[in-house]
């Protein structure tokens, strides 16, 4: 598997990097189990459910298109792709009234109102505007590393000419943009001590090590919980 290195204007942002790194794994985990964090709240438990199982849609849905456009050179595919990546950036963002979706019209809950009932922590990478607003979204399935590039200027031009036919409001999540992401979203891994099991997944949600103490290491403790923005 080829290593890659982060863009050179990414590099003097070490913090916030490896926040995104456990930000993101720990977001994964969640989607793979079927705990909640608002378990004890009827109302926001059902939210939270409803909130998970979209996560998991758009994010297999921006791979699916991607990979249909780039095989096989699908235009109406690569304008999807373009539009369910605007609709994870705002997901992460916590801007479930901007998405557009039906699967999320009425939901208030928030994937950063999940995540610090989690954790107790803010996830200040992900949902920190200026900082999301440099990366364009796409989704890979065949790794557990995601990674970043720059962008090139005739990529972003093409991204900017497909959102501006169907939302012109919506160039405000292009412009600013700098640089590809690539979530890793492979399938969960049968869960085993040979790659990961279900205790390590909750646990490391929760920001907890393998002891059950607070989580110092902003890796997660199995090769086979994925990691992006590295």
């Amino acid at each position: 598997m080829e290593i890659k290195q982060l863009p050179d204007g990414l590099k003097n942002q070490k913090h916030i990097m490896e926040d995104g790194v456990k930000q993101w794994s720990r977001l994964v985990a969640w989607s793979w189990t079927d705990y909640l964090a608002f378990g004890d709240d009827e109302d926001k438990k059902q939210e939270e459910q409803k909130l998970k199982e979209y996560f998991i849609k758009i994010f297999q849905d921006q791979a699916r298109y991607s990979y249909t456009f780039i095989s096989y050179g699908d235009k109406k595919k690569k304008g999807n792709a373009y539009v369910t990546s605007l609709k994870i950036k705002k997901l992460v963002l916590g801007k479930n009234s901007e998405i557009g979706d039906d699967d999320v019209k009425d939901i208030t809950l928030t994937l950063p109102e999940v995540y610090e009932k989690l954790t107790n922590q803010r996830p200040e990478a992900l949902c920190h505007e200026p900082f999301m607003q440099m990366f364009h979204a796409e989704v890979i399935t065949d790794r557990f590393s995601g990674y970043i590039r720059d962008i090139s200027d005739s990529e972003k031009e093409e991204i900017k000419e497909v959102i501006k036919e169907i939302s012109e409001n919506d160039l405000k999540y292009v412009n600013d943009v700098q640089y590809i992401i690539y979530f890793a979203y492979p399938p969960c891994p049968a869960f085993s001590k040979a790659t990961v099991t279900e205790e390590q997944l909750i646990k490391w949600m929760q920001g907890k090590n393998e002891n059950g103490d607070t989580a110092t290491d902003y890796l997660p403790p199995s090769a086979y919980i994925p990691i992006s923005m590295s």
